[in-house]
């Protein structure tokens, strides 16, 4: 995660380099033609180059970088070093961070948050119109390798937490030669070396780590004599052999010598930095400068020698130490065939909890941290929706494990309120699982029967995490017809898109998301009876996160074409249903145990039920979609 201001403490050591093979080397500079690569930092990297490009009469949301934006601009990045005649080794992504890095970890959650409730006071009001010429998002990716200082307006626009699954996912599945040429412009340079690549290019070198993925580059680096790509300064403290080099990936930018094209950047070759300080690493330096981070450079070796001969070490610096001098758990090149390459990152970790609950459990206790959704913050965590589908994935895997290693509870890390805070969701048995997933299936059938929409269309998940979060609410505030057809077509009820709008954008993301950690729990899960079969053959058409996570301006893309406009036409007008923005308010009851008790609105209860345990009082005329699909 990195040490506050190391990196800016040791420029004065950085050196250049050239990325490109021996064969066409630049005279006077070094050549990195072997490397390893920090996934998650390469992603972030990407999004930020693209942001800094994004065409200044943008507003949030089209401004920021989409998941598929991103995605293509790491295929381009790592198409041009493949070009160069640079070998990528590996590409790791983490699979699980360390019950150490907690406070770390929960400190950047509210640090999010703070950025959030901050962007949302300084943009109270609307926040884009609904006509944003296609040429200010089209191909923004073709800057991925075009160095540029991210404006200062720029600073505060929330970050799209998406986008390193989006990009694992695609760089294994995706990214295949044919979808590489079909991407490029017609008339790029980079059609030769792609003509030249394997089917699936970077699929074999991109793994999930069970681990920090600092860890296992480190390692890999050291015992393959390769250099590492990188933004985090943790890299300079793990031991990656005598002359292993860090570059700074937010270093590299395109010389354009045609036909050379090669790419330059920064490095620095943290034992040589030790020797040139006096110092057996640069760990003592790092281990200082986290206590005390405005220190000069000075006065900051002066005590990292201390630090460094002093006999007996200072409080917390053996731990501080142990840190970077851990092993792999699961030796590089067999990570595949002992630990699931098939998940996200959040998902993985939950996993890795059971696999090795020594390491990676913290007190006992299972949890898992939701990313910072895109939402408005003066209203009710957008996670609350979907919980249900998670919990039954949560349970489904729970119920897979031995009985020892069984949890009764889970922890969820998210926004409530003001702050990040842990809810304890219990974990279903078996009795109340199977009601769960057949209550799920019958939500799946009522929306793909009433709709006929095919599954396979991305317009049908939206409509089914519409369904969720509106088909038993009745308030003041649920959308009429025009309004929800909008909202599918163009991601707002309005011409202009405001908090409304994006609350219920993340609302939809969050159910969309769950129903994928479900479908990940359940391709690696061993229940085989007729429900959980029902369930992963339909969750088998769930979109990739790239298309299930499309942004407002996708959406409208998405929309102006006849496939995606017929299926919105479907979605709304298939039932007859007038729009009408006279609503009117219906009393919900669920019958339990000790009788009727009505659910709020927002219970994530209220999610799913039983049709015949629920009774209902409807208004003589649907009001809008949602109701006319519950009154079926």
């Amino acid at each position: 995660m990195g040490i506050l201001r190391l990196k800016q403490h040791l420029e004065p050591f950085l050196e250049a380099v050239c990325l490109h093979d021996r064969v066409h080397s630049t005279p006077g500079l070094a050549t990195a033609q072997h490397v390893v690569i920090d996934g998650p930092s390469l992603v972030y990297h990407v999004y930020h180059r693209l942001l800094s490009w994004s065409h200044p009469d943008l507003c949030y949301p089209d401004i920021q970088p989409t998941c598929d934006e991103v995605s293509h601009g790491v295929m381009l990045f790592l198409l041009h070093l493949t070009s160069l005649g640079v070998t990528i080794e590996k590409v790791c992504f983490d699979g699980a961070l360390p019950p150490l890095k907690q406070s770390t970890r929960l400190a950047r959650l509210e640090k999010t948050r703070k950025r959030l409730e901050a962007f949302r006071i300084s943009h109270s009001g609307c926040l884009s119109t609904s006509l944003v010429p296609e040429r200010m998002t089209v191909n923004r990716w073709e800057n991925v390798l075009q160095s540029r200082t991210l404006p200062a307006n720029l600073a505060l626009v929330p970050e799209n937490h998406f986008i390193v699954p989006a990009v694992y996912e695609d760089l294994r599945h995706r990214w295949s030669k044919e979808n590489i040429l079909e991407a490029l412009p017609v008339h790029s340079f980079l059609r030769v070396a792609a003509n030249r690549l394997a089917s699936l290019p970077w699929a074999d070198v991109t793994i999930m780590v069970p681990g920090e993925a600092d860890v296992y580059c480190a390692h890999f680096a050291k015992e393959n004599d390769c250099l590492i790509l990188t933004n985090d300064s943790d890299l300079l403290l793990y031991d990656i052999g005598s002359s292993g080099s860090v570059i700074l990936v937010s270093s590299m930018s395109l010389a354009h010598t045609y036909p050379d094209n090669s790419i330059t950047a920064q490095g620095i070759c943290p034992n040589t930095v030790a020797r040139r300080l006096g110092l057996e690493s640069l760990i003592p330096l790092a281990f200082v400068l986290q206590s005390n981070p405005r220190i000069g450079m000075g006065e900051l070796v002066r005590r990292s020698k201390i630090v460094d001969r002093a006999p007996d070490p200072p409080p917390g610096y053996s731990q501080f130490l142990k840190e970077y001098q851990t092993s792999p758990s699961i030796l590089v090149d067999n990570i595949g065939k002992r630990y699931p390459q098939s998940l996200d990152t959040r998902v993985s970790e939950m996993v890795a909890q059971y696999l090795y609950p020594e390491t990676y459990s913290h007190d006992a206790s299972l949890s898992i941290y939701l990313v910072m959704l895109t939402e408005d913050p003066k209203r009710q965590c957008a996670w609350l929706q979907g919980r249900v589908i998670r919990v039954i994935g949560y349970s489904l895997f729970n119920l897979t494990q031995p009985i020892d290693k069984r949890h009764k509870y889970i922890i969820e890390h998210i926004r409530r309120g003001g702050r990040v805070t842990c809810d304890m969701i219990a974990l279903d048995n078996q009795s109340s699982l199977s009601a769960e997933i057949q209550s799920l299936l019958d939500q799946l059938d009522v929306v793909q029967a009433k709709t006929g929409i095919e599954v396979d269309c991305p317009v049908f998940w939206r409509t089914f995490a519409l369904y969720t979060i509106f088909g038993l609410q009745t308030t003041p505030k649920t959308p009429n017809l025009d309004q929800l057809k909008r909202l599918l077509a163009h991601g707002s009820m309005s011409n202009n898109l405001d908090w409304d709008d994006v609350h219920v954008l993340a609302q939809i993301q969050s159910v969309l998301y769950s129903l994928r950690i479900l479908k990940q729990l359940l391709g690696i899960s061993e229940f085989s009876d007729r429900q959980t079969t029902q369930v992963s053959a339909v969750l088998a058409h769930l979109p990739p996160l790239h298309v299930l996570m499309r942004s407002v301006h996708e959406m409208k893309k998405e929309s102006a074409i006849l496939p995606g406009k017929d299926a919105i036409n479907q979605a709304i007008l298939l039932w007859g249903g007038e729009s009408s923005d006279d609503h009117g308010r219906r009393e919900r009851s669920r019958v339990s145990a000790g009788g009727t008790q009505p659910l709020k609105s927002g219970d994530p209860r209220s999610t799913y039920h039983n049709p015949t345990a629920t009774s209902r009082t409807w208004p003589v005329r649907p009001q809008n979609i949602f109701e006319l699909l519950s009154n079926q």
